[in-house]
């Protein structure tokens, strides 16, 4: 697990760097390490993308007929009736 967390903390901090690095020079000529445009394009699709399944499996789940749930009838609770009938 530490090896995980020590993993994704250098991602993140080398995107972090990298960013920084992007949007601090004054000069509007030089040329960025990385594409954000493209990156931000890429993210919108993906997010777009698992907007859809996830509206897709909503839709499947509580459509009308596909009860997936055990009736109530099925199995009725056991009564405990302590009356004392003689």
């Amino acid at each position: 697990m530490p090896y995980l967390s020590g993993v994704l903390t250098g991602v993140i901090l080398t995107i972090l760097v990298v960013f920084v690095i992007d949007h601090v020079e004054d000069d509007p000529a030089s040329q960025d390490v990385v594409n954000w445009g493209l990156i931000a394009e890429g993210l919108e699709t993906a997010v777009a993308d698992v907007n859809e399944e996830v509206r897709k499996e909503v839709h499947e789940a509580t459509a009308p007929g596909t009860d997936t749930a055990p009736a109530a009838t099925e199995n009725p609770p056991a009564t405990t009736d302590t009356s004392d009938t003689q």
